[in-house]
């Protein structure tokens, strides 16, 4: 009786700068993008109270740019599925906190999900 046992994982193995890297095919979240979100929507709740007056005081007390703020704070408009995709790591390996902040994001739902389609 042989008592050795197989183990099978699927791996791909892709190129990254010149070396290959494992890729099991799953995501870990992106930190950048959870926590500019978690920030975006707290930020959203201090105007919402009425806490803060704008985004100038978000940005005076955060030591931050307007503009930063401004556009972090498009970030706590995202689909709740959405934003649950990000915490679960499911989000698009090519999507950044930088494409992000520097691109419109739609104020409909639907239409963010078509816009994360495009990285797919």
């Amino acid at each position: 009786m042989d008592h050795s046992l197989e183990t099978f994982v699927p791996l791909q193995f892709k190129r990254s700068r010149g070396q290959w890297l494992a890729d099991s095919g799953t995501s870990a979240p992106n930190a950048c993008i959870i926590d500019a979100v978690a920030r975006a929507q707290y930020w959203h709740s201090l105007l919402d109270s009425g806490a803060l007056k704008g985004v100038c005081e978000i940005a005076r007390a955060e030591g931050l740019m307007p503009t930063t703020v401004g556009r972090l704070l498009r970030l706590a408009r995202l689909a709740p599925d959405i934003v649950e995709q990000f915490i679960r790591g499911y989000q698009p390996r090519r999507l950044t906190l930088r494409w992000l902040m520097r691109h419109d994001i739609p104020a409909l739902w639907p239409e963010q999900r078509r816009m994360l389609e495009q990285f797919k």
